[in-house]
């Protein structure tokens, strides 16, 4: 019964005549498209947006640049204090007079050394997989 009386009501409003629908409306009802649209008003003579002066973003850049500066030094002076000291000498082949049989000696020590690590890194893991099997 209700959802009959529903309908109904449905149908009524939807073939309700367009006057009543606009009476429903009340004062605020659109003007109609016919007329004239209102002037827009004139441009102002004046062009001063209130943006920034070249001043100002020159300042603002300086203070970007002196911060990003900033943090690059902090960062690195930090990187520096931190990394491990150098195991190498930091002579030159001038400074020992020797030429080119100081640097030849010394990047033969230097293999040396590196296969003497490697060797002993080897035997360490060699000794890690004895214990995990026995």
């Amino acid at each position: 019964m209700h959802r009959i009386a529903a309908v109904l009501v449905i149908l009524l409003v939807g073939l309700m005549p367009l006057s009543a629908a606009q009476a429903q409306i009340g004062p605020n009802v659109p003007a109609p498209l016919t007329e004239d649209p209102a002037p827009p008003p004139p441009a102002p003579d004046d062009f001063d947006d209130g943006g920034l002066s070249t001043l100002q973003t020159l300042l603002i850049f300086g203070a970007a640049a002196l911060v990003l500066g900033t943090i690059a030094f902090v960062i690195v002076r930090d990187a520096r204090r931190a990394a491990p000291p150098d195991e190498r000498p930091r002579a030159t082949a001038a400074s020992t007079g020797e030429g080119a049989v100081g640097s030849a000696k010394s990047a033969r020590e230097r293999e040396r050394q590196q296969r003497a690590r490697r060797a002993k890194a080897k035997a360490a893991r060699n000794q890690r997989k004895r214990n995990r099997s026995g």
